[in-house]
């Protein structure tokens, strides 16, 4: 039987290829918040046993969420780095929560778009190696030289995956290869990264095309545009 799962999201960037004038979790999503609208994908699951939100130290805008006083949403300040933040939410699990013996779900807090049947999809995906949502690569994928921006190669995109959240791991074994990385210098940019980096390699679960992070300001209007069509789609069919 599944065990309830906590969520962490971290939510302590900034954005800056966005080129808001506020942190793009915060940006307006068909009248929410991006970031409200993520912690409302998780929230009433009956497989989630609360949410971790990993904000900034100096964030003005947590307080007016509509989930700050939520008795299932906790926030801890997250650190510089999407992995420093991680690791401090890994450790409030160990220290205040009891949490830590447990896997845990990791989603990026610009992903509102994720449906429940991929969250399903991923909770009930049992796997000692851990497990993430991805897509496999349609586009021809090029590698660039290292040094200017030529095409060096034209990779295999049968073997290509783009890696998308939730990801999912035990806790304690996610906070141990984090901490490793770090000491070694190993820049990580996902979860699975680190848990690659100590020799894990975890199960590949097919995600959605509409499950996309929101990171250029063209995306939220691709955003605004399969909220809207998800929304009608599902009051037809409930018509």
């Amino acid at each position: 039987m599944t065990k309830p799962l906590w969520v962490l999201i971290p939510a302590a960037g900034v954005g800056q290829r966005m080129q808001a004038n506020c942190p793009k979790q915060y940006l307006s999503l068909a009248g929410q918040t991006i970031l409200d609208r993520t912690i409302e994908i998780f929230i009433s699951h009956p497989l989630i046993a609360g949410v971790l939100v990993g904000i900034g130290e100096n964030d003005p805008y947590w307080l007016d969420s509509m989930w700050y006083q939520h008795d299932c949403v906790h926030s801890f300040i997250g650190g510089k780095e999407r992995s420093d933040t991680v690791q401090k939410g890994l450790r409030y699990l160990l220290n205040s929560l009891d949490g830590l013996q447990q896997e845990v779900l990791v989603h990026d807090a610009a992903r509102p778009l994720l449906s429940q049947t991929a969250l399903n999809r991923i909770i009930n995906h049992h796997s000692a190696q851990g497990a993430l949502l991805a897509m496999p690569a349609k586009d021809t994928v090029k590698r660039q030289m290292s040094d200017r921006p030529l095409v060096d190669a034209t990779l295999d995109r049968n073997a290509i995956w783009l890696a998308q959240t939730p990801q999912k791991f035990p806790a304690h074994a996610l906070l141990e290869a984090l901490e490793k990385t770090q000491a070694q210098g190993i820049s990580v940019t996902d979860e699975c990264s680190a848990m690659e980096s100590v020799g894990w390699h975890p199960d590949l679960i097919i995600g959605e095309s509409s499950n996309i992070k929101i990171t250029l300001p063209e995306d939220l209007l691709i955003a605004e545009a399969l909220f809207s069509f998800l929304l009608n789609s599902n009051n037809r069919c409930h018509s």
